[in-house]
């Protein structure tokens, strides 16, 4: 017999938390209690982890495990970690469980401390552009996140506002509209969305404001993919729908649009809603969607981009720029 949803959810609530610990440390990120600060900076390239921790006034603890490499020291005074991540959705769901694990569980009883502060998030990534009048070097602030991965999916989480909502319709009905008939998939890819914390988002544009960096605010898509999800084309391969960030540029929800995409924000957005922790991100966008293999020398704006979120960070903590 299945159980009800109320009687699922309450046993989900009495049920001891399946964290795995080995050692007194997590799994996958190897971290053990202590090894974290509050504020916390998400990189998809490992090696982008060192270029944040440079900044650092110094470094507490440097850890690696598998793919993951996570750094903690202090920003002018500020506790910071930084944790490189990896690629894509499933990597960023195990990063934000097992920081969330570190910060707000006792490892021996597995029990949440309720009384434990809330981490924040800034995601410093890469992206590629959605729209034709965004130029490569312009930073893109997210305010939503689309996901076109399913990982969200399997966390149960009601829409943030109705504008998620929307952006969801929106984005099915394009989405299938945009595959061909005789496609297999066609209506099978489903997008959730998500969004960003307003105070990660009004941060980041002061911020980037202050630096006269140019910079937008808008709907950041996330693949599952590089290639056929972001509808490169590669002999050999069909896509199935030819033209994903074209299609998606469409997306206008009370002047919202779809203005990047890449492979993270949406999962980070919707788990850290679910955990009431803030979340944001910056991306530089590096290329045009009518040139996808056309993409900027971006080491110079990836700088930029560090520099708005290391100011943000510590605006959101009350603080002033360094």
């Amino acid at each position: 017999m299945m159980l009800s949803t109320v009687a699922n959810v309450e046993l989900q609530q009495s049920m001891v938390s399946e964290i795995v610990v080995v050692g007194g440390k997590v799994l996958h990120l190897g971290l053990a209690k202590g090894q974290l600060a509050e504020n916390v900076f998400l990189v998809g390239d490992p090696a982008r982890a060192l270029r944040v921790a440079k900044r650092f006034d110094d470094i507490r603890c440097e850890v690696r495990n598998r793919e993951y490499v996570t750094i903690t020291g202090s920003y002018g005074g500020l506790p910071v970690s930084v944790i490189g991540t990896g690629i894509g959705v499933d990597n960023v769901e195990i990063a934000m469980v097992e920081a969330y694990a570190v910060q707000a569980f006792d490892f021996d009883s597995c029990e949440r401390d309720a009384a434990a502060k809330a981490l924040k998030f800034i995601r410093i990534g890469t992206s590629a552009g959605c729209q034709d009048d965004i130029e490569p070097g312009t930073l893109a602030v997210s305010s939503y996140g689309l996901g076109l991965d399913n990982a969200g999916l399997y966390y149960d989480h009601p829409e943030a506002d109705a504008l998620v909502a929307e952006i969801e319709r929106q984005a099915y009905e394009i989405l299938t509209a945009a595959t061909p008939d005789a496609a297999r998939f066609k209506a099978k890819i489903i997008p959730y969305a998500s969004k960003a914390s307003p105070a990660v988002v009004a941060a980041l544009s002061n911020q980037a404001q202050r630096l006269a960096l140019n910079h937008v605010v808008g709907i950041t898509a996330a693949t599952p993919g590089f290639y056929g999800p972001s509808s490169r084309v590669i002999e050999g391969l069909s896509n199935t729908i030819p033209a994903i960030k074209s299609e998606l540029s469409a997306v206008d929800v009370d002047g919202h649009r779809v203005v990047n995409m890449e492979m993270e924000s949406s999962l980070i957005f919707h788990l850290a809603g679910h955990l009431g922790c803030p979340a944001g991100t910056i991306c530089p966008v590096i290329s045009k969607p009518t040139a996808s293999t056309a993409i900027l020398d971006y080491a110079e704006s990836v700088e930029r981009a560090i520099d708005v979120g290391l100011a943000a960070m510590r605006e959101l903590n009350g603080l002033a720029a360094v």
